[in-house]
């Protein structure tokens, strides 16, 4: 019933969201995965709402009316769909063949780190397994968010994803192959997002290029495997990066619902959703459309809002932060060179990234220099700015926390950032491909 109701609820919101059928396969695959991540994200937070609400786990009866929503969502707001067996700039053999190899080998890499690490890393078995540990173990729901647990458990952190885990141990039992598959469900999701977006409109080229930059990434399925928030929070801001360059309406609102899941999955959701928004009203110039994304936004919001203000303790950042402590901070021109050349050799990292970082640097500056940015991609630099001062400010040892934290804010965004570039280079190359391919 709980797998039907994720289903359901997804089916139910694309269809309300998209005002047009799909034209072609890679849409129809985008919508897919988008119901999935959409209805993992709704099941959870009604989880947690019936928890806050009542002290109790929903039970059939309540999988029941999400079934019957989505279901009541989906006939009345459904179209039939459309195929192209053809696609547009379709991919050559060798680009397909080098994209299964790089897949196979992060399959692999996932596969092994959960053998060897089953209960994930360190954030895992500290923070989110342990919430869903609580939330199913516990008599009250609300020790999991204890003010007597350790500070590093972060109670303050929001839980789309212990919500999964913990619905899922109630289901099948608590072991470690429960949040395993998550784990390994939200990165798949990720990157049938960046490839299926992509392909239904760039082409598919375009499209498996977008899921070779993902799925080549070092440290991806590392983080994947991790079995920690960061996957997740990328799978919704890369959605709400794709469907808030839409100009319908009802695309606008389901950016927002996905902006607003990522608010449900991590703190950092709500800084994301803050830099789509910002971006969006700088280049559209467009109150009704921020409006409408705000609304779509509204439900998670106001779920965060509730349990930050009745359950969770203050963040460690604010609860170890003083007013001397910001402002001479603030002022401290050695605490900003540090965090400059934290980033800059952070760019170089090729353990973790490859040459990707290095790539993405040159086509900002590229695309920046030739008005190609795109709306998501302006929010993600609105957003890569606002962790500046956040670092500079905060309490903890400036090169600690950057070690511990830079890596898992860049998995965050990639997928995003793949979906928001590569259609302004597909328009810089172009010309370059037209004129190759006319002299072919």
């Amino acid at each position: 019933m709980s797998l039907l109701a994720i289903v359901l609820c997804g089916a139910g919101l694309v269809a309300t969201g998209f005002p047009a059928r799909a034209g072609s396969m890679p849409g129809l695959l985008f919508r897919a995965t988008a119901a999935m991540a959409l209805g993992i994200g709704v099941s959870s937070a009604w989880f947690a709402t019936r928890l806050m609400a009542s002290g109790r786990p929903p039970g059939r009866a309540d999988q029941a009316v999400l079934c019957a929503a989505g279901a009541t969502l989906w006939l009345f707001f459904r179209r039939k769909a459309a195929s192209d067996p053809h696609p547009r700039d379709p991919a050559p053999a060798w680009l397909w063949s080098l994209f299964a190899v790089a897949c196979a080998i992060a399959a692999a890499a996932f596969v092994e780190h959960t053998l060897r690490f089953p209960d994930g890393g360190w954030d895992a078995w500290m923070i989110w397994n342990l919430r869903a540990r609580f939330l199913v173990r516990g008599a009250d729901y609300r020790a999991a968010f204890s003010r007597d647990l350790l500070y590093m458990a972060h109670q303050d952190y929001p839980w789309l994803l212990p919500g999964v885990v913990a619905q899922g141990f109630s289901s099948a039992g608590e072991m470690p192959l429960v949040p395993g598959l998550v784990a390994a469900l939200f990165g798949i999701l990720a990157l049938a997002i960046v490839v299926s977006r992509l392909s239904a409109c760039e082409g598919t080229r375009w499209g498996i290029l977008g899921g070779l930059a993902l799925v080549a990434m070092p440290c991806f399925p590392i983080f994947a495997s991790n079995q920690q928030a960061d996957v997740p929070v990328s799978v919704y801001l890369a959605l709400a990066s794709a469907l808030i360059a839409a100009t319908s309406s009802r695309e606008l609102w389901l950016a927002g619902f996905a902006a607003g899941l990522g608010m449900w999955t991590k703190n950092e959701g709500s800084l994301y959703a803050a830099a789509l928004l910002g971006a969006f009203l700088l280049r559209r110039r467009d109150p009704r459309g921020a409006m409408t994304f705000v609304l779509g936004a509204l439900p998670f919001a106001a779920l965060l809002l509730w349990f930050k203000v009745t359950l969770a303790p203050p963040n460690d950042l604010s609860a170890f932060s003083t007013s001397a402590s910001i402002l001479g901070h603030a002022i401290d021109p050695r605490r900003w060179l540090e965090l400059l050349l934290l980033v800059l050799r952070r760019i170089v990292y090729f353990q973790d990234f490859g040459l990707w970082l290095v790539a993405a640097a040159v086509a900002t500056i590229v695309l920046a220099r030739r008005r190609l940015l795109t709306l998501p991609a302006l929010a993600l630099l609105f957003a890569f700015a606002a962790f500046g001062p956040i670092y500079v400010l905060q309490p903890h040892h400036l090169d600690w926390l950057f070690r511990t934290s830079a890596d898992r804010l860049l998995v965050q965004m990639w997928p995003a950032a793949l979906v928001a570039s590569i259609p302004a280079l597909r328009s810089y190359a172009s010309p370059s491909i037209e004129s190759a391919s006319a002299k072919g």
